[in-house]
């Protein structure tokens, strides 16, 4: 779950929703750093953050066919592994909101990843509607890859926000610090 988006937040959330750390210390350098910056940041800047890695090594091609309401179909398969693995090798956001990294048509299009949002924790196109409201693309306000912030982009499929495309060529081998602000 993301860092709390109101009232008090600790270093303690920092390092579990965003580090993802098991140790017992964790320093704001580290922070800006999973941020994506290297200015000054403050603790408000933090809230409603959640951090993940990616591994892009592990692919596993799971194909399924998705036919939207416009009557046209589109092919996705999860391309990499996300961790924590929360709910059938996705992230979960809240009860209805879960991250997953996609292949569009099969096809690994270079300079572009897809981060998909969908309402339950199976491949298909996702209802942007059906999704944990302030758990949207729309709601995106930063993204970072390789803890480098990063230009989001929001596709529709019938005037539903599902996705969200990051201008970055993913590597084949490494684990990459992730982080996603609503």
């Amino acid at each position: 779950m993301p860092t709390p988006g109101s009232g008090a937040i600790s270093m303690d959330d920092m390092r579990t929703h965003i580090n993802r750390a098991t140790g017992s210390s964790i320093s704001m350098s580290e922070m800006r750093t999973r941020y994506g910056g290297s200015g000054a940041i403050a603790f408000s800047d933090l809230r409603n953050c959640e951090g993940f890695t990616i591994d892009p090594v592990r692919v596993y091609v799971s194909g399924k066919l998705a036919q939207n309401t416009d009557g046209w179909s589109a092919g996705y398969s999860t391309q990499g592994s996300i961790s924590p693995n929360e709910s059938n090798g996705r992230l979960q956001l809240a009860s209805a909101s879960f991250l997953m990294q996609v292949l569009e048509d099969n096809i690994f299009n270079t300079g572009t990843t897809q981060l998909e949002f969908t309402q339950n924790n199976s491949v298909v196109l996702a209802d942007g509607d059906a999704v944990t409201a302030g758990f949207k693309s729309t709601n995106l306000t930063r993204a970072v890859i390789a803890n480098t912030s990063r230009t989001i982009t929001s596709a529709t499929s019938s005037n539903v926000q599902c996705s969200a495309y990051l201008s970055y060529d993913m590597p084949t081998s490494g684990t990459l610090h992730c982080l996603l602000k609503f």
